[in-house]
């Protein structure tokens, strides 16, 4: 993984998010009990800030219209149409890595439920 040092981990405690540019690009950075995430900051929907929104547990929610997301998958709740974009992150000697060189698509909700499934 090709990241970059953005954060020191104790700078973003469980149920906090903040937007960072990081080499021009705006990015979310969030942390749930389940860990720390990145995603591109901008709705789907109409491209605002995501860090203009909330963070309540497990989803994000955009502050404009409402849109929901899953904090810790980045796919769509309301609706599930729409995903983030996000970005590898790793933990590492006390700081949070991004690696800006790859965007994923977050998997839709159908994807999730199908992938549990094949575990079983």
């Amino acid at each position: 993984m090709s990241s970059r040092e953005v954060l020191a981990e104790a700078e973003l405690w469980v149920g906090e998010h903040r937007r960072l540019v990081i080499e021009g690009r705006r990015v979310l950075l969030l942390r749930t009990e389940a860990g720390v995430f990145a995603y591109e900051d901008r709705c789907p929907h109409l491209g605002l800030p995501l860090s203009k929104g909330t963070l309540e547990g497990q989803t994000l929610t955009c502050f404009a219209h409402h849109f929901q997301f899953d904090a810790e998958t980045g796919a769509g709740i309301n609706p599930r149409c729409l995903n983030l974009w996000a970005y590898p992150v790793e933990c590492r000697a006390g700081m949070i890595c991004v690696d800006l060189s790859r965007r994923i698509e977050a998997p839709a909700p159908q994807q999730l439920v199908s992938e549990v499934a094949d575990e079983h």
